[in-house]
């Protein structure tokens, strides 16, 4: 189950500004916010090289492993990680087992997920809208779209669904800010894997 559609990989080195998180975006963007993380950069080397997966039976055995000892929270990392590499392979993956895979791209992984949000490597899916862009959210979206959708064939972004979500009252636990990116990311993984949207025309906000 792969989404053979026009898709961009270059758009994953497309600059961005408006749409980061703005703390990251003054960092420099995701790599600089890393290198000035030690922890930050730790981690993601180390989810880096544990993800090596190159069909969904590697990447169900690589997993499950992490599973298997509970540690549902570096699993959902290491799905973050695969969905970063190649993000065909990443629901091909869940749609191969999505009985024990959708807990961890979601609830309840997804509650403790966002209570660490800030604290894990951060990838480039997810548009950020601040209050500070309080009459410049069309272009904020606009920067998402220019660098990670689909395009059609005029070579303008094509977007079939946007989850939003204003990160209060998160799975109730409470107002977690950027930190609840993780909700609008889980919720178009399961409308990917339960509805067969294309999530290269899809923006978690």
């Amino acid at each position: 189950f792969f989404f053979r559609l026009t898709f961009f990989l270059g758009a994953r080195m497309t600059s961005r500004a408006l749409s980061l998180p703005k703390q990251v975006a003054l960092a420099g963007g995701f790599e600089a916010w890393h290198d000035a993380h030690p922890q930050l950069s730790t981690l993601r080397a180390m989810l880096d090289a544990v993800c090596t997966a190159q069909t969904p039976d590697e990447a169900l055995s690589q997993v499950k492993s992490m599973i298997a000892l509970g540690n549902h929270l570096w699993a959902y990392m290491y799905m973050r990680m695969l969905a970063y590499k190649n993000i065909d392979l990443c629901y091909a993956t869940v749609l191969a087992d999505p009985a024990a895979l959708l807990p961890v791209v979601y609830t309840p992984t997804v509650g403790e997920a966002c209570q660490k949000f800030g604290l894990m490597p951060q990838y480039p899916r997810g548009c950020y809208v601040s209050i500070a862009d309080r009459g410049n959210i069309k272009a904020v979206l606009q920067d998402y779209a220019e660098a990670h959708l689909a395009r059609d064939a005029d070579r303008q972004p094509i977007c079939d669904c946007i989850v939003f979500s204003d990160g209060g009252r998160i799975l109730g636990l409470g107002d977690l800010g950027a930190w609840g990116m993780g909700i609008p990311i889980g919720k178009l993984d399961l409308y990917t894997v339960c509805g067969g949207v294309n999530p290269h025309r899809t923006m978690p906000v």
